[in-house]
Formats: C-alpha cells, structure tokens, sequence
C-alpha cells in the first residue's frame, strides 16, 4: 500500500513538474512560471515555485518565447526589426546642410530607408556657394589688397547607414519612425574644384589658380529626430581617410592656412592622411 500511495505521489509531481510554463527572455534568462494573463503588450504570470506569490508583469517586446505545459509554443517578433510596425510612415528624405553655407559650400542629399535599420543616402554638393573667405591680405603703397579663395567646384557622395537599434519609451512602443535614431554611416566622398593660393616664392604675393582633387572614406556617427512625419534634423561627425593631389605647401612658396580644407572635407596634413568632417542637415521627408 505504501509502495502505491509513493508511485502515485511521484506520478503527481512529475506530472507537476511538466506541467509549467517556461518564458524565455531576450538575453537567454528562462522563467519557470505559470501564465496567467496575455495581453496586448504584456504578459502576467506567477512563478512556478510560489503559486501564493505575486503576479508578475513583463513586457512582451522583451520576450523570445513561451513554451506552455500542454507543448504549445508562442514566438515574439523583434518590433524594431517587423516592417509592419512603420506601415504608413513615410521612408525617403531630401536634405540640407544646415551650416555648409557658412563653410563656403552647399549640400542636398537624398535618404531612402530600405528596412527599419537600415538605409542608404546620395549627396551632391557645389563648391563656392557659400561663403567666399579670405585667405590673405598684402599692403601696397599703405592699402590692403584682399585675397578671397574664390572656389567653385563639386562632390558627391554615397553612404551607407546602419541605425542603433531603438529605445522604447513606453511598454509597447516601438521606434517613433523608421528613419529616426542614432547611426553608424560608413561614407565615400570624391570631388574636384579650383581655387586661389598665394604664392610667396618670389618675396611678393601671386595669386595663382589650383585644381584640387580630393576623395575620402569617412565612418560617420549621428543622430537623426523625425518631427510628425514631415521633418528632420540630422547631427553627425566622422573621421576616417582623406587623399587629395595637393603638392602646395610653405616649402613651395605657398602660405595658406586652407590647404588642406577641403569644405565637405578637413584633412589633416599632406598626403594620404586623417579626414574630419560634420555637419547638421535639415529635411523633409516625402513619398
């Protein structure tokens, strides 16, 4: 009798023991629970071990899977990663370069998303519609004669954009737009212009014309801010590799603090050498 009464108890817990649920999170953390509630956002359960014990709430962007006690099997999308959640967003933008003007150039560029963490952006700039600075000054006879860089020119680009992955703000809630977010945006820039250069190499200043190539491969970091699915604003920087055919330099007779200012592009000295560049665009976002 004893030999039956300890079958049937060990019968009973087995059968207890599989007859829990198991909530697998994101991170690989598994809970043994028994699920009380499925909601739209969230779930509530208890944990298997304290049936008395509180309920518990988690949200559902949080979750791989549930695996329930009767084999059934509940999977849950990644909501940043399911195009469905940006259905009726609109996906392309044409932007400015906000500050260019000021640097002695201009830039429009063409953003498309092509997945919510993902997209692809065309840029095309024009050199010498900006600001014309000076670049030196000489006195002659007691007055000054201004030189002005006077560039004209253009560039293009391509880049390639992978956005974070979003912050939720709210239980639920997924990426306010798909465009919207912090970015890593490996960048290809190649463009051509002339420009003044004064020539001291002959003890009196000659200002001469220069043809100045110049290409970049640049690792952008930035963050893009979508307002009401109509505007944007895009702040980013980067660094990475900058060439150029410039050979001017004070050993040639040239004194020019622009040299190596490329506009779109700062590079740091002769040569293949460092690339720095930034800027804060503005758009619009369109079908």
């Amino acid at each position: 009798m004893k030999k039956i009464i300890l079958f049937l108890l060990i019968i009973l817990f087995t059968t207890q023991l599989f007859a829990q649920d198991k909530i697998y999170k994101l991170k690989g953390t598994v809970i043994n629970a028994k699920v009380i509630e499925i909601g739209t956002d969230e779930i509530k359960y208890k944990l298997f071990d304290s049936p008395d014990g509180p309920i518990y709430v988690v949200d559902k962007s949080s979750l791989n899977r549930i695996e329930f006690a009767d084999g059934r099997v509940e999977k849950y999308k990644l909501s940043y990663k399911d195009p469905q959640n940006y259905e009726g967003q609109l996906s392309k933008a044409i932007k400015i370069n906000f500050l260019a003007p000021l640097l002695g150039y201009s830039q429009f560029s063409f953003e498309k998303s092509i997945s919510p963490l993902k997209s692809y952006e065309l840029g095309l700039g024009i050199i010498g519609a900006g600001k014309n600075y000076q670049i030196d000054q000489y006195y002659i006879n007691g007055q000054t004669q201004l030189y002005k860089r006077n560039a004209f020119g253009g560039f293009v680009e391509a880049a390639y954009k992978f956005n974070k992955l979003p912050n939720f703000f709210n239980k639920g809630v997924r990426m306010t737009h798909i465009m919207q977010g912090s970015y890593v945006k490996p960048t290809a820039t190649l463009g051509f212009y002339t420009d003044n250069a004064v020539n001291y190499k002959t003890g009196n200043p000659v200002l001469e014309k220069r043809n100045n190539v110049f290409g970049a491969i640049i690792l952008n970091f930035g963050h893009q801010w979508v307002f009401g699915d109509k505007f944007l604003i895009d702040i980013y920087y980067g660094l990475g590799y900058a060439f150029d055919n410039v050979k001017n330099d004070y050993n040639n007779g040239y004194y020019s603090t622009d040299i190596y200012n490329h506009f779109v592009i700062q590079k740091t000295g002769p040569g293949a050498n460092l690339g720095l560049s930034g800027g804060l665009k503005a758009g619009l976002l369109i079908k």
